[in-house]
């Protein structure tokens, strides 16, 4: 007998609680989209310490960076040339703006100078969320990028992203020209950095769930 949407995301809350497998492995033994389990367990996360041991474990990156895929045209254009902070944060904003309004969201920019969100999004069901754009920075030690969960405030002082600040967080990878969008649920118990993963990667059917 075919299970039941209930009997799916029973056995795939089991699946994240007694196994502690990732999204896209409990998508791949379901037969479902990583989209559904990622709403199924989105109160069972992943700890920090879980997900840095499975980046240290993965086999594709023993003894060697893990490929980063095809350089992008836009990489290419300014290959070797040393872009400011400003610059980056400029190309993130617009990279993300264009796959937004791409995918038919509307989309309204910050009514606030400081205000902690990039870019208002409606669906076009009367559901807003606030995006969170963020340059994906390059990891030295495992040359995987990762997505800071900091923000500065008062006189350049560093903290955390706090609950409330953002719905969704995208990093956008340069070099391969890649979004890659994770919700607050999805980065609750990282407490400084998300390394992306291909699971994460242009997710925006995220957004209209």
């Amino acid at each position: 007998m075919p299970r039941t949407k209930l009997d799916l995301r029973i056995e795939a809350v089991r699946l994240r609680q007694e196994e502690r497998k990732s999204l896209k492995e409990i998508a791949d033994v379901l037969g479902v989209s990583t989209g559904s389990v990622s709403l199924w367990v989105r109160e069972y996360p992943l700890t920090e310490f879980e997900l840095t041991e499975r980046q240290k474990h993965n086999p594709r990156r023993t003894g060697q960076k893990k490929p980063r895929g095809e350089e992008s045209k836009f990489y290419l254009a300014v290959k070797g040339k040393e872009l400011t902070r400003q610059q980056k944060m400029k190309i993130a904003e617009a990279a993300i703006l264009f796959r937004l309004v791409l995918h038919g969201f509307i989309v309204y920019g910050s009514l606030f100078d400081g205000d902690k969100t990039d870019w208002l999004v409606e669906s076009g069901d009367g559901k807003a969320v606030r995006i969170q754009v963020k340059w994906a920075r390059t990891s030295k030690q495992y040359g995987l990028p990762f997505i800071s969960l900091s923000c500065t405030e008062g006189h350049n002082q560093a903290r955390r992203y706090e609950e409330g600040e953002f719905d969704f967080i995208v990093g956008y990878d340069f070099l391969t020209d890649t979004a890659y969008v994770y919700s607050f649920d999805e980065v609750r118990s990282n407490k400084r950095i998300v390394t992306i993963a291909d699971e994460y990667a242009e997710r925006w059917d995220k957004l209209r769930m």
